[in-house]
């Protein structure tokens, strides 16, 4: 009995109340917050000044940030998702790497810092080079577009290492080979068969968007070779993309291949809401005792679609078209993270049911007290930035002195905007849901 006391200690003094409820709660109170378009940010500054998942919410409070125009405060917290990346995620402590697998095992993945997702880490240098556009500081602007475009190059580098280690450290485990059973993963993977197929996959870790809009900025930073560059690796990856395509022949006439002194406005429309992680139990069978099969109940992460916006935003009859599906490139990610997600769960659940099993041998109130035990911390690890837009579109129309009036995919006006028509300009719409609507500061390129 000892040892069940042991465990509940580490559930309540060393993991804190969300091993047992799971992140659920935050994540639906910080919806509320954003459903509202409440500019309130002390509920993620409590989180940040907690040091409580701090990527996390640092992230979603730089989204908050941004959507209420408050760029410097959204770059500020951005700041603080990124110093933990360049410093806990990458150079933990042995002795924290020890107890955070250690707790792992006995109780869940929750009771571990968040460490996020390479898409992540992407965007959050994208967000924080487009804050910086608006606020005409094209100097940090570029740092951070590059700093985009280097995670995006070594990200599967990145992965391919933390993969690697994580492997190695569930290889050690005795049971490891039981969590590996054919059966018990056959058992796992069948509830993931929809999830896993009939998406667009892009490249190892690859964000359209990252490079397009990275393209856009050098474009309007009248470094038109390195955004003819990019351009160019849009279209390899979306050779049949329409706007693309004008984008990139746009650009061989900025670049003097044909003359063209015109000035343009593009409008970038961040569509609808991300996949979101939620929890599914199920029944699996493990070989544990005998080689008789026992089942137990497993809970795992799965992703949960959430709807569009409008389907387009249109301006002078043209539709915007879709850059970038961030759904595809969340599941992208987590099919990759899925064999070692699903293996971790599996070697937790083992060492739960091997407890219960000798504390029920032990009395009958011993085994109830484990079976309690493994329903109470019996949860799936849900945390995700879950503030990012479903898809990214974006078209391009000519300034010719008039007012642009942006459009829904209803044909109703959602905004008539006044613009410098001296340079090129870069207009964004943000749109989580229907009839709530945000355009960003206009950004002008240089003269």
């Amino acid at each position: 009995m000892n040892r069940f006391y042991i465990l509940i200690f580490l559930i309540f003094f060393l993991s804190g109340c969300t091993a047992i409820t799971g992140h659920g709660e935050l994540l639906n109170s910080f919806e509320k917050t954003v459903e509202k378009s409440s500019c309130d940010y002390s509920f993620v500054e409590k989180r940040v000044e907690k040091k409580d998942d701090i990527i996390l919410w640092a992230s979603q409070g730089g989204i908050l940030s941004r959507d209420c125009f408050d760029y410097k405060k959204s770059n500020y917290m951005f700041d603080q998702a990124e110093n933990i990346y360049k410093s806990d995620v990458d150079l933990q402590s042995n002795f924290s790497k020890t107890r955070s697998k250690t707790s792992s095992i006995l109780i869940n993945k929750n009771i571990n810092e968040y460490t996020g997702n390479e898409y992540e880490k992407i965007m959050l240098n994208t967000y924080k080079g487009l804050n910086s556009m608006a606020l005409n500081d094209f100097e940090d602007a570029r740092v951070e577009f590059n700093r985009a475009l280097d995670r995006q190059r070594r990200a599967k580098e990145y992965f391919q290492k933390d993969i690697i280690k994580a492997q190695n450290r569930s290889k050690e485990d005795k049971n490891y080979q039981k969590a590996q059973n054919k059966q018990t993963q056959k058992a796992i993977y069948d509830n993931y068969e929809d999830i896993f197929s009939g998406f667009e996959e892009y490249s190892d870790f690859v964000n359209p968007y990252a490079t397009y809009i990275s393209s856009l900025f050098f474009l309007l930073d009248k470094d038109f070779s390195k955004s003819r560059d990019l351009l160019k690796e849009s279209l390899a990856m979306q050779p049949t993309n329409k706007q693309i395509k004008k984008d990139f022949e746009l650009l061989d006439e900025l670049m003097g291949y044909s003359k063209n002194d015109k000035n343009y406005a593009w409008i970038i429309y961040e569509n609808g809401q991300s996949m979101v992680k939620k929890e599914i139990s199920m029944s699996i069978p493990l070989f544990l005792f005998t080689n008789d099969l026992y089942y137990t109940t497993l809970a795992l992460p799965t992703l949960y679609e959430r709807d569009s916006s409008y389907e387009y935003i249109q301006v002078e009859n043209q539709k915007s078209v879709i850059i970038a599906n961030m759904d595809s490139v969340i599941k992208a990610e987590f099919k990759k993270r899925f064999p070692q997600i699903a293996l971790e769960a599996t070697l937790n659940s083992i060492v739960k049911t091997y407890l219960q099993y000798e504390l029920n041998q032990q009395s009958p109130i011993g085994g109830f007290l484990g079976a309690f035990y493994q329903g109470l911390t019996n949860k799936a690890d849900i945390r995700s930035w879950t503030t990012l837009p479903k898809n990214f579109q974006s078209l391009r129309v000519e300034l010719n002195h008039e007012p642009i009036i942006i459009k829904d995919d209803k044909n109703r006006v959602i905004s008539t905007l006044l613009v410098d028509n001296n340079t090129h300009v870069l207009i964004y719409i943000k749109s989580s849901s229907r009839g709530n609507v945000k355009v960003h500061k206009i950004i002008k390129g240089r003269r």
